[in-house]
């Protein structure tokens, strides 16, 4: 994904990270369940910050979604996501910035499956924008994501 590969600088939960990595682990043989997940996750970043679905972001969902019924190629994934990486470089609002990052994330899983974990992560960070140094919320977001990854 060029410039963009996994976050840094993150204040995290290692053993809930080390679960949901468990939970991607256990469905890692049905990358179409994982795109599922990254789905539900776009989904709940948007809920989490407000965002509304515009044009953009609704891409993200229609390409997984177009992928998973065999209706449309990596290629179409991967340039949703480089579009996406564009707008969140372009834009100025540092909330509206990570949660594009995370779209882009989720465009990219049905190319790469571990696309998903990166999109967990920037939903990490966009949880350490909102709430610093509040590990109580990682936790809330981790435990979240564990859910999601589990129900698919």
């Amino acid at each position: 994904m060029g410039d963009v590969g996994i976050p840094r600088k993150i204040d995290d939960i290692p053993e809930l990270k080390e679960k949901l990595i468990e939970a991607f682990d256990a469905k890692s043989h049905d990358h179409k369940a994982i795109a599922r997940y990254s789905l539900l996750l776009a989904a709940h970043v948007l809920d989490l910050t407000g965002i509304q679905r515009d044009s953009a972001i609704e891409e993200c969902f229609t390409v997984s979604e177009k992928w998973q019924e065999g209706k449309a190629k990596f290629q179409e994934a991967r340039d949703v996501a480089f579009k996406m990486h564009r707008l969140a470089r372009e834009e100025n609002d540092p909330v509206r910035v990570k949660a594009l990052r995370v779209m882009g994330q989720v465009a990219a899983t049905p190319h790469v499956k571990r696309h998903a974990l990166i999109a967990s992560d920037y939903a990490i960070k966009l949880i350490n924008l909102l709430h610093p140094k509040n590990l109580d919320e990682v936790r809330k977001e981790r435990e979240v994501q564990i859910e999601l990854m589990r129900s698919v």
